[in-house]
């Protein structure tokens, strides 16, 4: 019964990056309602989509890496904030580092955990950024 039972959970899990894996590729590939709709699949995925995204981020145009960032916002976890941090000094693109720098002073404005961590990476982007024009 608990072979069975590890083997369902393990079956669903596998299910569920497939899933996850298609709709980033929809929304990085569709325009309209076919775009949202996988934007809205990977909000209510959540955390779990987290990684999937990142992932799709090295190959994604600018215009797939807002939309990807934006995902990202609605899910609202601290656990995009490494890679949102990575864009806003990074991303070669102004408009994707606009986002990402976007979404963190939106959620540094929280007086919570993620407000807090998303306030430490501000502070980051903002070191890094002065170390660089320093030379």
């Amino acid at each position: 019964m608990r072979v069975a039972l590890v083997m369902l959970v393990a079956a669903c899990t596998a299910n569920t990056d497939e899933e996850i894996r298609g709709q980033v590729t929809l929304l990085l590939n569709q325009e309209g309602g076919p775009a949202q709709s996988a934007s809205a699949k990977l909000v209510k995925f959540g955390k779990r989509a987290i990684p999937t995204v990142e992932s799709a981020m090295h190959t994604a145009n600018p215009t797939g890496k807002k939309n990807l960032i934006a995902v990202l916002r609605q899910i609202g976890d601290e656990a995009a904030i490494p890679l949102l941090q990575h864009l806003a000094v990074y991303e070669p693109s102004d408009d994707v580092r606009h986002e990402a720098l976007w979404t963190l002073q939106t959620w540094a404005k929280d007086n919570s955990p993620r407000g807090e961590k998303a306030r430490a990476a501000l502070r980051a982007v903002d070191e890094t950024r002065q170390r660089e024009e320093a030379g």
